[in-house]
Formats: C-alpha cells, sequence, structure tokens
C-alpha cells in the first residue's frame, strides 16, 4: 500500500471514529419557577435523545416535558412520546428520558417542566411551571 492510500484510509478511519464526537452531549441547567422554590435539574440532550434529573420538586406528583416558543405567538409540543410525562419518588426526585424524532435546537425556545397537580397530564389548565431552560439556537 502506497503513503497515499494510507493516508486516505487514516482520514476515513477517523471520520468514523471521531465524526461522532461532534454530535456531543448538550447539557442545560433548568432554572427554578417561584412555584417550586427548592427544585433544580439538568436536562441533557443527546445525537436522538432528552434525559432529565430533578430534584426537589413536590413528591409523588406527575410532570410532563415541553419545547415552548413564545413568539410569535405562544406554542408548545411535547418533549418526546405521549404523555410526556413522569412521577416524582417520595422525595421530590425525578428522572425522563425519552427518543426525539428531531433535536429542538433552532426549532424551539425554552424547555418546561410542569406539575400536573390533579394527577391528569392531559389537564392543560390547571398545570404549573416548575423548571424550565432556554434551548440554544445551535448545538
Amino acid at each position: 500500500m502506497n503513503t497515499k492510500n494510507i493516508i486516505i484510509l487514516a482520514v476515513i478511519f477517523g471520520m468514523l471514529t471521531f465524526g461522532t464526537f461532534s454530535l456531543a452531549t448538550v447539557n442545560l441547567t433548568l432554572m427554578t419557577a417561584k412555584a417550586h422554590p427548592n427544585a433544580s435539574g439538568t436536562a441533557s440532550f443527546s445525537e436522538d435523545g432528552l434525559s432529565i434529573k430533578a430534584k426537589g420538586l413536590q413528591s409523588d406528583k406527575v410532570y410532563t416535558v415541553w419545547f415552548v416558543n413564545m413568539k410569535p405567538k405562544k406554542h408548545e409540543t411535547g418533549a418526546g412520546k405521549p404523555p410526556y410525562m413522569f412521577k416524582t419518588d417520595s422525595n421530590g426526585n425525578g428522572i425522563y428520558e425519552t427518543h426525539l424524532s428531531e433535536l429542538p435546537f433552532g426549532k424551539w425556545a425554552v424547555l418546561m417542566v410542569v406539575l400536573h397537580p390533579n394527577g391528569d397530564p392531559t389537564d392543560m389548565k390547571n398545570m404549573v411551571g416548575a423548571l424550565s431552560a432556554k434551548i440554544p439556537e445551535n448545538r
């Protein structure tokens, strides 16, 4: 094998091996809403999924996760697969993991975690903000 072929193979190997690192995980710190002053958490976007780890939420409650835009008018979509929910444990800790068909960067402005006090994740009228993070335009 000549030097030119070795270089070409090395470049291809490098692209295949290290190219996946360009799709690194994006971590966001979740900010607390007034109704949940002791809550905190992180959201991590991988190349095809979302993982949220939260603590300090209300214990044994139902929360849902949303992508939201406020302009030009407010609209939202659930993050992942319906019903976009997780339930906290007796200590107020919760984990949400889901596959995403597309990442929210450049499409959605905010990631929101909301409480459903009555336990119904489809009740959009009585939900209460818990945690949120601004989604960067680019990954």
